[in-house]
């Protein structure tokens, strides 16, 4: 609810800033800039000669359309420029309305893999003992240290009174019940009280609150409330916290920059629109999706890391552009020059960042489908209120997008905002500077860089996956610390042990084992036991307490109603480890469960000959890892090819080059490969750890880089397609790549640079969290991104272009034809009809001649 409050904020204000301030600020005046006659506007268009602004001398020149397929959505956002924007914020309204009444719950699980051998084991204890309850763990120590005194266990039932008056508890199981071993610590200092629930584990996390509230320990009694649904409780209040916290550090940053590079409050509120209008549409889409689907309670950390950057992001590149259009062209023509420029290259990138996110789709575990579809929903409502809503506000707006100035000093802006001296300065600047330089001595520059790089990627090598459900994984919360105590303090607690079915198919135990099979089953366990990394091995042949081994393997094998009258408690034992034509086995080990080691444990039990006739599943934490590890390492290379592939082939159709594509991709990994790197070495190996506040816990969850690569191959597109988009224009403009290098990134460089600051921003926001795996995920691509816009963008994009020259741009004749066709690639003359005055070439690349 909080999440959708500061959305619905933020809309309200990113939509009131631009929309208040200007029109309070209007005045009575065409909506067309007063700009110098350009030079070759005769050419008719298609749709005819459009009045451009009036010069001085008061002649009004016709300007021609902008051809293509994006120029002819700017001129249906210009024409529709009143009522695109009611419309986009009534489709928020409707959505937000339709989930807050219909929406689906976010799951907290989903790292399980469907059909797996886990899986199989969960379905087959289910069916023959029944769902396993779900569980609320209340640890009490007794000051007195005799927690397994009836006056203490009658204190314990006293505190639990009002919970098991509450409907969602079914009952209570104590030390005074049963006296089991694993209810008393090994001290006998502290008892375990377990309350069972009647609703499955997601249905309770929303009762887990008010049953601890129900819970009133004795007086002097230290107590710790633990349980699944106890943390996943608390864990949903630091998600929720922590995205809060984000959002409220990451935005006034992000409108810091925003001023820096534009100058003035109107154009710096548009990008806060755009994440106003996005995250909410984003949000409502998640929840009603929901319904249908299986969707992970993170994301919404996801939506909101992806949908603040790249809303604002897309915002700064087209504002800016349309401000820079405006100079020299009526607010139309703007429009349809903006959309056919950045506009284009804003949805070939977003249709990058949707594709790496949809390759998630191919996992099997839904936690990480979900975090595919909801990252494909974010990319999407951020594009369709960037192609829409956006250019109809900047069309309202006009020259007005340049009110209310904010005085700022030179050098702090990032874009110049004086006309006269951004038409003087475009091209130039220090990013140009640096792109000559590196262009002088590509080889001795890039060359170490590079190496630099890929060094860095070198602790990438050793990474160790797990499916981050270690109690070290989880947030520092008062239930974790309840579960370390019961791992630490009570006996069969120190793991999540690997639980093992035995299915004698077509039998029917009666709740025995006869003698043949329990000396079958005797020896299937003592070779488990013998088994490196296995402390013991449970099961129904472990007699009960106080009952001598020789007189219970004589019980066991007596059908149940046959047993004499003083065992008939007998079967009250027997209930938890057999059921029907299955067995139960409990396998306690030494070794991490959601580790290497405790995946190659359960590889070694599933290898063990079972006993015979027989057919074993094994379950449990363990085996789930194992199963989720295979099935990831299985998904992972066509993940991979998908992203490579389909970007690769969007931008062969966006600029009608062989190697330009190829070389975007390779820029790619290569400031992939160095933040991944760092990924291992912080978060994995520790380094660091101190300093940014959490605790290694030794591998990394395997999702994390999958995520991570998604997002980062797509958002390096971003920059890729700006960038290169600028170039090309230079390009056909002068012919010379050398120039046209150097132009491009010195009039990208200060937008590229804001963008990226703002991503940092965001990114680093979230690297605040408390949740490591979130923390991980901020950082690392807040320094994926810093890397990619500085040392790639800056230094190696022009260093390779540079060696590579006229090369770039080949591909052959008739292949550019057929591409030109679908409207994303545009021929070399209709670029050239519609390019500005190419600024001073000796001044932009330092006296380059073309190579």
């Amino acid at each position: 609810m909080r999440r959708r409050l500061s959305a619905t904020l933020l809309a309200i204000i990113g939509l009131g800033v631009p929309v208040v301030v200007a029109f309070m600020t209007r005045r009575p005046a065409d909506d067309r800039a007063e700009i110098a006659p350009r030079p070759d506007t005769s050419a008719p268009s298609p749709s005819g000669p459009v009045p451009g602004p009036a010069p001085s001398g008061g002649i009004r020149i016709l300007e021609p359309h902008p051809t293509g397929v994006f120029a002819a959505i700017g001129r249906f956002d210009y024409r529709f420029r009143r009522v695109l924007p009611v419309l986009g914020l009534a489709l928020v309204i409707g959505l937000n309305i339709w989930a807050a009444r219909g929406g689906g719950k976010l799951i907290q699980g989903g790292w399980f893999i469907p059909g797996s051998q886990e899986q199989q084991e969960v379905s087959l204890v289910a069916d023959r003992f029944g769902q396993q309850p779900t569980t609320m763990l209340v640890v009490y120590r007794d000051p007195d240290g005799n927690a397994g005194s009836d006056e203490f266990q009658a204190k314990i039932k006293a505190s639990l009174a009002d919970v098991l008056k509450d409907p969602v508890a079914s009952g209570l199981t104590t030390y005074a019940d049963t006296h089991s071993p694993q209810l008393l610590s090994r001290d006998r200092t502290e008892a375990l009280a377990v309350v069972n629930l009647t609703k499955p584990v997601e249905d309770s996390v929303e009762d887990a609150g008010r049953l601890a509230s129900e819970v009133h320990p004795p007086q002097g009694v230290p107590t710790q409330i633990t349980g699944i649904p106890q943390v996943y409780k608390e864990f949903n209040a630091k998600i929720e916290h922590d995205l809060v916290q984000a959002e409220t550090i990451s935005l006034p940053i992000a409108l810091i920059i925003l001023l820096a590079v534009f100058g003035t409050l109107v154009a710096a509120g548009l990008p806060l629109l755009m994440a106003g209008l996005a995250l909410p549409t984003t949000f409502a889409v998640i929840s009603i999706l929901a319904n249908v689907t299986e969707m992970s309670v993170f994301v919404t950390n996801l939506a909101s890391m992806i949908g603040l950057a790249l809303a604002i992001d897309y915002s700064l590149f087209m504002v800016s552009r349309f401000r820079e259009e405006l100079r020299h062209h009526s607010v139309e023509i703007a429009i349809e020059r903006m959309m056919g420029s950045v506009g284009r290259a804003v949805a070939i990138s977003g249709v990058a960042v949707a594709v790496g996110l949809s390759s998630l789709i191919v996992f099997e575990a839904s936690a990480l489908r979900s975090m595919g579809y909801a990252g494909v929903i974010t990319v999407v409502s951020t594009l369709v209120f960037g192609l829409t809503v956006l250019p109809a506000m900047l069309a309202m707006l006009g020259p007005r997008v340049n009110r209310l100035r904010v005085p700022l000093p030179r050098r702090l802006r990032l874009i110049e905002d004086d006309s006269a001296a951004a038409d003087r300065r475009q091209g130039h600047g220090v990013w140009a500077w640096i792109a000559a330089r590196v262009m002088r001595r590509p080889f001795l520059i890039a060359g170490p860089i590079l190496a630099l790089l890929l060094l860095a990627g070198i602790p990438f090598l050793s990474l160790q996956l797990s499916t981050g459900s270690n109690l070290t994984d989880l947030p520092d919360t008062p239930a974790r610390t309840g579960f370390f105590t019961l791992a630490k303090d009570f006996p069969g607690g120190q793991s999540d042990p690997i639980d093992v079915a035995v299915t004698w198919s077509g039998s029917d135990l009666s709740g025995s084992i006869d003698s043949s099979r329990q000396q079958s089953l005797q020896a299937y366990v003592e070779r488990l036991a013998k088994l490196d990394g296995v402390t013991d091995v449970q099961s129904a042949l472990t007699p009960p307490p106080g009952l001598a081994a020789v007189d219970y393997a004589a019980l066991l094998s007596i059908p149940s109603g046959q047993r004499p009258a003083q065992a008939s408690g007998l079967a009250t034992y027997l209930k938890t480890w057999i059921g029907g034509d299955t067995t139960r086995l409990t396998v306690y080990t030494s070794v991490v469960p959601d580790s290497s080691e405790g995946r190659d444990l359960v590889a070694r039990v599933r290898a063990v000959p079972v006993p015979e006739g027989s057919q074993v599943l094994t379950g449990g934490l363990p085996s789930r890892s194992a199963d989720f590890i295979t099935s990831f390492r299985s998904s992972v290379p066509v993940a991979i090819l998908i992203v490579v592939l389909v970007t690769a082939g969007v931008l062969f159709l966006t600029f009608g080059s062989v190697f330009l594509p190829i070389k975007a991709v390779l820029m790619s990994l290569i400031s992939i490969s160095a933040s991944f790197g760092a990924l291992v070495w912080i978060f994995q190996q520790g380094h660091l750890s101190g300093p940014l506040g959490f605790e290694p816990s030794g591998a990394i969850g395997a999702w994390l880089p999958v995520i991570m690569f998604a997002i980062l191959f797509g958002l390096s597109m971003d920059y890729e397609v700006l960038l290169l988009s600028r170039i090309r224009e230079r390009y056909l403009a002068t012919g010379n790549n050398t120039q046209a290098v150097a132009e491009g990134i010195g009039i990208t460089g200060g937008i590229i640079t804001g963008a990226a600051l703002i991503m940092v921003a965001v990114f680093a926001a979230f690297g605040l969290s408390s949740i490591t795996f979130i923390k991980a995920l901020g950082l690392i691509q807040a320094l994926a991104v810093l890397i990619d816009a500085t040392l790639v963008r800056g230094l190696l994009v022009p260093a390779f272009m540079r060696v590579m020259g006229r090369i770039n741009w080949w591909a052959p004749r008739w292949i550019q034809r057929g591409v030109s066709k679908l409207g994303l690639y545009e021929d070399a003359e209709s670029v050239r009809r519609t390019l500005p005055p190419s600024p001073d070439a000796v001044a932009a690349t330092g006296g380059f001649a073309a190579p």
